[in-house]
């Protein structure tokens, strides 16, 4: 009977905007010879990590799948075991990296690959191991939006809090990166260090820029020990009581989202102007958009809190010449989905994420800025 690989599993966690996709793709972009296959899991209708994770470069080795509009602790548990078990089963990868959503809480996903892990290496199947719990934390953010991280010791923070969601994510790690660390000062950084001990005592924290650390601080690292997370008091009734965890962190945190899609483009300028007014319900927005003032450009647009980007991602596949066009077509299927006959690829597509979002009024704030378009500018 041939070798059956063992299969490490990364887990990466984070609040919504902290970096986790930029820190996956910088483990996908490695020339280690790491086979890696990627579950992505996102709220709402579009899963646009999956979408930025392969136009990021996804090699022949890796896999993607994406699972998208709920939570792998809950409503996914039974697709992402099974997903666990295929991939695992093929023999052609050494490690399994999960992205949770950003509103996810570790505790029960940990639970459930743990226990699955446990129970196909006592049935003989292709062995599989929970190596490492990643928790992104954005250090800006965390000056931005929670006092550098005093609001996270509070003693009035109630179950629905954003506090609350983000304790948890620090606390059930084994590796934290504080992220975006040059955008702070380092007597923050040493400030924030002191305050993330308080919650969690032994997680390696290691500091990055974009994302950016080295390979041995995420694979291969044997950091998780299951034993030792669930003897510790704090998460012992979680563990016990997963099925009490079951609802959905959309509803548990009052989370809502929306996509807003539009065939026409924005006036880059107008939207800038927009994005700095709107209001503090938006938790994160992230998409593709199209821009007036570059119309064959696809833009990729992301807030996290006050943090706000947009950088080139690559043409759209309609400005291409004729023949060029139609051998992506052809390589490419899936382009034709969202396909109009005149516009081709060009739109925007912007997942919304908030608290309390007044849906309405952000559509009519959006809508203020997008400008006509000539179809005689698109290729028919």
């Amino acid at each position: 009977m041939p070798h059956k690989r063992l299969v490490k599993v990364i887990l990466l966690t984070g609040y919504l905007g902290a970096g986790k996709t930029t820190l996956l793709n910088h483990i996908l972009a490695n020339d280690e010879g790491i086979h890696a296959a990627v579950i992505v899991n996102d709220i709402g209708e579009v899963n646009v990590d999956a979408t930025l994770i392969a136009d990021g470069g996804l090699s022949e080795t890796d896999d993607l799948i994406p699972m998208t509009n709920g939570c792998i602790c809950c409503t996914l548990s039974s697709d992402l075991t099974d997903q666990l078990q295929s991939i695992a089963d093929s023999g052609t990868f050494d490690y399994i990296i999960i992205e949770a959503s950003g509103i996810c809480e570790p505790i029960p996903i940990a639970y459930t690959i743990s226990a699955f892990c446990d129970q196909e290496r006592a049935g003989g199947q292709a062995p599989l191991a929970l190596d490492n719990i990643v928790a992104v934390v954005d250090c800006k953010r965390m000056y931005d939006e929670f006092n550098g991280g005093h609001a996270l010791l509070g003693d009035d923070i109630d179950e629905d809090d954003i506090e609350n969601l983000l304790i948890q994510q620090i606390e059930f790690c084994s590796t934290l990166i504080l992220n975006k660390c040059d955008l702070v000062s380092p007597n923050q950084i040493a400030e924030l260090k002191a305050l993330i001990r308080s919650l969690q005592r032994d997680a390696v924290i290691v500091e990055a820029e974009r994302g950016e650390i080295p390979m041995g601080e995420l694979l291969d690292t044997g950091r998780f020990d299951f034993d030792r997370a669930y003897n510790s008091a704090a998460w012992m009734d979680a563990m016990e009581h997963p099925e009490e965890h079951d609802d959905p962190e959309v509803l548990e945190y009052d989370i809502t989202t929306f996509v807003y899609e539009r065939r026409h483009p924005f006036d880059v300028d107008a939207f800038a102007a927009y994005v700095k007014t709107w209001p503090d319900s938006v938790i994160r927005a992230k998409g593709m958009l199209w821009a007036n003032q570059d119309p064959d450009m696809c833009y990729v647009f992301e807030t996290a809190g006050r943090q706000a980007n947009m950088q080139a991602n690559g043409l759209f596949v309609a400005s291409a010449p004729e023949d060029e066009m139609r051998r992506i077509v052809e390589a490419n299927p899936e382009v034709l989905k969202d396909w109009d006959p005149v516009l081709g690829d060009r739109m925007t597509k912007l997942c919304f994420i908030g608290r309390h979002m007044d849906r309405a009024a952000l559509e009519r704030g959006l809508d203020e800025c997008l400008v006509a378009w000539d179809p005689g500018r698109a290729r028919a």
